[in-house]
């Protein structure tokens, strides 16, 4: 049967309408339950129609911001927001004729975390005290979560997927537990909800979170490896910067939370504090928002040898050493230290159980650093300078004006060196004076040092912690020859 001309026209208007009906979306990162970063220009982004015209607006403005999808139908605007509220809000986008929604939105304050499986590790994943806090967690009904779906690409894609939760019982037991021990305790600490974003891949490399361009300066790094089906996503070049934090990087966050380098062990780790120092800078540009806080996670301590021929005996703690190098050339950057945190029976768990420490500490320092609470004292003492008295070895260090907390017993962890390079154990004693606090180190066994370490060991923890609790960032150094008297 012959359609009329009217009828044919009716047909294609109404297949020309079914084929732009439904385009409008937002960013698959935005939607309900999320948290929008307090006091800035807070970016929402989504899909319509190619050239379409989008207006979004929000519960708390009195007008809508209007922009046009690109040709792709890609398009973005900028919603100023207000201060924290624990007030639920709503934002919509509407163009031609459809409008979409997202509810329950809070406003306070946003972190990015990343990094691999200790990042990535989640709340009910042999946490210590995870079953007293997952039942609790709904006291924390500003604490918000979206983990970023895994994905991989060669080149930086627009839109990632995840789907934002409430903290409740049933939802809090895949949050990542770093994560939600941070933003629980921040949301407690500035009385504002906060929303955490894990970007993290367990078993993944640095590179793998780091642009073509930055890549292509590294010799060692082969970038066709991204797309070889033969080589193990875990150690791909910039398909995690590419498919999740790129992104991920549209959302406007207040700071970053990094966990990693466990894979980065034996695979350039004498060039670790260069890359994480280009990987930060990239992100912070990305991100767009100068340069907010970088906070580093100490490795836990971990016995690396691998079983096979110990490719990896004993590098973790030149690894450490870059991670505390990095956390010094990077800008408004901090290092949080672990080396009190693993037991005996985990020496060889890389999944160290105590991660609401390191939540904690982390809180401590964005406190510190990120909101102007400088009397909460959050950095970890560490190596400062050593020289020789009468054959000792006195060490002092930096983050140590309230002196050394007391402890019982020997304090474990120190080890000298003479010109043959062997280390031995040192004894310890902390020295106090109103000039400094100190710890003067001595040992038969090496009567003319030469060199002096501190838990510099893939798996020792140490007992020597600062007036605030926190522990003496490992190191090794040289002792210099005193110089000569006149």
């Amino acid at each position: 049967m012959k359609l009329n001309r009217f009828a044919a026209a009716f047909l294609s208007l109404l297949i020309a309408f079914s084929v732009q009906a439904g385009n409008l979306k937002f960013s698959s990162l935005l939607g309900d339950n999320m948290v929008l970063q307090q006091n800035t220009q807070a970016r929402i982004w989504g899909s319509a129609s190619p050239r379409a015209s989008v207006s979004v607006s929000a519960s708390w403005l009195k007008s809508a911001v209007s922009t046009r999808a690109d040709a792709e139908g890609h398009w973005e605007v900028l919603l100023k927001t207000p201060a924290a509220t624990f007030e639920p809000q709503t934002v919509r986008a509407s163009s031609g004729g459809e409008t979409v929604r997202a509810s329950n939105v809070l406003i306070g304050e946003v972190w990015l975390c990343s990094g691999q499986s200790n990042m990535e590790m989640a709340l009910s994943g042999g946490v210590e005290g995870s079953l007293d806090e997952i039942a609790m967690s709904r006291q924390y009904k500003g604490l918000r979560y979206m983990a970023v779906n895994k994905a991989r690409a060669t080149e930086p894609q627009y839109d990632a997927t995840g789907e934002w939760q409430e903290c409740n019982p049933a939802t809090s037991p895949r949050f990542s537990a770093v994560g939600y021990f941070f933003g629980s305790r921040l949301s407690k600490a500035l009385d504002v909800p906060v929303g955490i974003i894990n970007a993290s891949w367990g078993g993944s490399v640095i590179e793998a979170w780091m642009s073509r361009e930055l890549l292509e300066d590294c010799p060692d790094v082969n970038l066709a490896d991204a797309s070889d089906n033969k080589v193990n996503d875990m150690y791909k070049p910039m398909i995690m910067y590419n498919a999740m934090f790129h992104p991920a990087s549209k959302y406007t966050v207040s700071g970053i939370l990094w966990f990693q380098g466990e894979s980065n062990i034996s695979i350039a780790n004498e060039v670790y504090a260069d890359r994480l120092t280009a990987m930060a800078k990239l992100w912070r540009k990305d991100i767009g928002r100068g340069d907010i806080p970088f906070l580093i996670v100490e490795l836990q301590p971990y016995d690396y040898y691998d079983g096979q021929y110990g490719l990896q005996d004993e590098h973790g703690p030149w690894l450490r050493e870059q991670q505390f190098k990095a956390s010094k050339m990077i800008p408004n950057a901090g290092l949080v230290g672990t080396n009190d945190l693993a037991y005996e029976f985990e020496r060889t768990q890389i999944h160290a159980s105590q991660k609401r420490q390191i939540g904690e500490r982390l809180c401590y320092m964005a406190l510190n650093m990120a909101y102007g609470y400088t009397g909460v004292q959050a950095f970890n003492p560490c190596f400062k300078s050593a020289r020789l008295e009468d054959g000792k070895v006195v060490v002092t260090f930096d983050n140590a004006r309230g002196g050394f907390a007391g402890m019982d017993g020997e304090i474990v962890g120190f080890e000298l060196a003479g010109g043959g390079g062997y280390f031995q154990p040192a004894h310890a004693e902390i020295r106090s004076s109103f000039r400094e606090t100190a710890v003067v180190l001595s040992t038969p066994a090496v009567p003319e040092p030469k060199a002096v370490r501190y838990c510099f060991r893939d798996y020792q923890v140490g007992n020597l912690k600062g007036a605030n609790g926190l522990p003496v960032i490992p190191f090794q150094a040289v002792v210099p020859e005193p110089e000569p008297k006149e």
